[in-house]
């Protein structure tokens, strides 16, 4: 091929002629793969179809979904609340836990609880410690083998937020802005915000495909109780780390496990229902 290439564009002619051969010639390539083969366009693309009526429809559902969570928004947060105050009281943390909210500064915001936690910054030892454990973990990343490279780029990833926070404490330790509660409150009002945007989400990625109403009534549903369930159990634990490791694994909680926890939870559910739904039209294709 590249042989080919050389011979046509070695030849002598006009540069105008030259220059719309070699595009040509380009832009034929590059629809073929390595092997030689031409690359068909992907069955995901070909097989979906788009009326007009079903975009109404989906557009008509995400909206009556927004508004129906929107109006109870406050049962959410007392909801969240309660549950979490319950754990935090269980669990025998230092600190105080009333039982009023705090509203949101935004409308479509959450109120979440007032709590109070006696979380102390990290000693001197604590940092030497850690600054060794994360120079541990980046060497230890480099022995996996190929097939555990997305590990190792999620360790070392992992290294470099906790390497950044002991480098700030060393640096700045009384400059740190965030409190327990801020990191908790905004946390829940993350995943709020994810249940609010979950109908427009599933709009272009499930329900535009050939799937019952029903299919694309209940994925939404599975996604909200998996949501609703997680995040008062999720800040839970957060409350319970900090008040053992102190305000120094706030940035790697936040990062990491806050979140991306219900973002990788949301995306498992939309797999599943999307294979699910993949099987069942292969299955009414295949002949009887």
């Amino acid at each position: 091929m590249s042989k080919l290439l050389r011979r046509l564009l070695g030849r002598t002619a006009r540069p105008d002629f030259r220059h719309s051969l070699q595009h040509s010639v380009l832009g034929e390539l590059q629809h073929h793969g390595h092997r030689g083969g031409r690359i068909a366009m992907h069955r995901s693309i070909w097989g979906l179809q788009l009326p007009r009526q079903r975009l109404f429809k989906g557009l008509l559902l995400a909206t009556l979904l927004t508004a129906v969570l929107a109006s109870q928004i406050d049962a959410a947060g007392q909801l969240w609340g309660r549950q979490l105050l319950w754990w935090l009281e269980r669990l025998e943390l230092s600190g105080r836990f009333p039982a009023a909210l705090h509203p949101a500064d935004l409308p479509f915001l959450i109120a979440t609880p007032t709590l109070e936690l006696f979380v102390d910054l990290p000693s001197p030892r604590t940092l030497a410690f850690n600054a060794i454990g994360v120079v541990a973990l980046w060497w230890a990343a480099g022995l996996l083998p190929d097939a555990g490279r997305p590990a190792m780029y999620l360790l070392r990833l992992a290294a470099i937020i906790h390497g950044a926070a002991v480098l700030f404490f060393v640096l700045w330790p009384a400059s740190f802005p965030h409190t327990a509660r801020e990191h908790v409150g905004n946390g829940l009002q993350q995943i709020w915000v994810l249940m609010l945007l979950t109908p427009w989400i599933h709009l272009p990625t499930f329900w535009f495909f050939q799937v019952s109403w029903w299919a694309r009534l209940g994925v939404t549903l599975l996604t909200w109780a998996w949501l609703l369930l997680l995040a008062p159990l999720l800040y839970a634990l957060h409350a319970l780390v900090l008040h053992h490791a102190g305000l120094l694994a706030m940035p790697l909680l936040h990062l990491l496990f806050g979140v991306m926890v219900a973002i990788i939870g949301f995306v498992a559910i939309y797999g599943w229902a999307i294979s699910l739904a993949n099987a069942r039209t292969l299955r009414r294709l295949e002949p009887r």
